[in-house]
């Protein structure tokens, strides 16, 4: 691995031991699990490469300093080229990327994978909203020049997937929407059902509480995220 990291080769020649052979790694984003992955790249072992584990892959490459200077078609740019023309391409992969990157932090905001995420969700769901012809409005909704009545909110397809995002993510994801021109109020579905999910995962931990739930916990949460 020397030849294709630099925070190994930069370990190795450190060292006063000039028979190395054991290296102490600490804090690695993804662990050993992440380190493995590395390690296979580096002695050319074929793994493939997807949503759920290029987040990790980015990040251990980032650490291990896995750069051009160091090898052509090196891990970082493996990776960046995967991200790009991969990742960043559909919502559902955006959101797979983004919850992996909640536990490789801070070093998936280095690299501004966490970023970029949510840039391109809030791209992408307002692209969708657009090209489906149809816009939203308070009591309707209106196609064309008329206004059809609305029995019921509409929840558009992507908002499941959000659902699964800390709190702090979908907040971000929601005021990066709002910036593309998403209407706040169009999102009040995606906000209703990302609070009912998140009650629904309280009360099975304390079943006990749920009149409190109900009561205090659900309008303060749908409150807190309506004012991003």
């Amino acid at each position: 691995m020397v030849s294709k990291s630099g925070y190994i080769r930069r370990l190795v020649s450190e060292s006063n031991d000039a028979d190395i052979s054991v290296i102490e790694i600490s804090d690695i984003p993804g662990g050993s699990e992440a380190f493995e992955l590395a390690a296979k790249f580096c002695y050319g072992i074929n793994f493939e490469i997807s949503t759920e584990n290029i987040a990790v892959l980015r990040c251990v490459a980032e650490f291990l300093e896995m750069t051009e200077d160091y090898a052509v078609g090196n891990l970082v740019t493996r990776t960046e080229a995967y991200i790009n023309e991969v990742a960043l391409k559909s919502l559902s992969s955006c959101v797979t990327v983004l919850l992996a990157s909640e536990s490789l932090l801070p070093m998936a905001e280095q690299v501004k994978l966490v970023s970029r995420c949510i840039d391109a969700i809030a791209y992408l769901a307002c692209k969708d909203s657009q090209s489906s012809g149809i816009n939203r409005m308070e009591g309707g909704i209106e196609e064309g020049n008329s206004l059809v009545p609305q029995q019921k909110p509409i929840v558009d397809w992507w908002a499941e997937d959000l659902t699964m995002l800390r709190i702090d993510m979908f907040q971000r994801v929601l005021i990066a929407m709002t910036a593309r021109g998403f209407k706040q109020y169009a999102l009040g579905p995606t906000l209703m059902l990302y609070a009912q999910k998140s009650l629904r995962g309280l009360v099975r931990v304390f079943p006990d509480y749920l009149w409190l739930f109900a009561v205090f916990v659900m309008p303060l949460w749908i409150y807190l995220l309506a004012c991003f």
